[in-house]
């Protein structure tokens, strides 16, 4: 029962870590002269970190199996933020580059896990 608190907070922390920094980014795009072109590299950056921060919160206090926990977490941030797109979106469609946005947020909770167990 532990392990899930700890995979749900670590979740509910990448979502607000996601939320925090996308609000700074929008307020960037909104008062200064930087480029909207990199909408979509800064936001795949900003899932991927999230993601990783998450499973290395989930890992560090589970103390165990860090790249599973880790990409578990990952996996479940980019499947809920999937749904609420498709939620929000009335043409949403998935194509081969949210498939491979999947993957890398997948695997960098991953990674994040794997660096939460070594974390001393």
């Amino acid at each position: 029962m532990t392990k899930t608190i700890h995979i749900l907070k670590g979740l509910g922390y990448s979502y607000i870590i996601t939320l925090i920094v996308l609000l700074v980014y929008n307020l960037l795009l909104t008062y200064t002269s930087v480029s909207a072109d990199s909408v979509s590299i800064v936001t795949s950056f900003i899932t991927t970190i999230s993601a990783a921060f998450g499973g290395f919160y989930a890992s560090k206090h589970i103390q165990e199996k860090g790249l599973i926990y880790g990409f578990l977490v990952g996996l479940f941030y980019i499947i809920l933020l999937i749904i609420m797109f498709y939620l929000a979106k009335e043409s949403y469609i998935f194509d081969i580059t949210i498939l491979y946005k999947a993957i890398l947020v997948s695997l960098s909770g991953g990674i994040g896990g794997v660096l939460g167990v070594n974390f001393k």
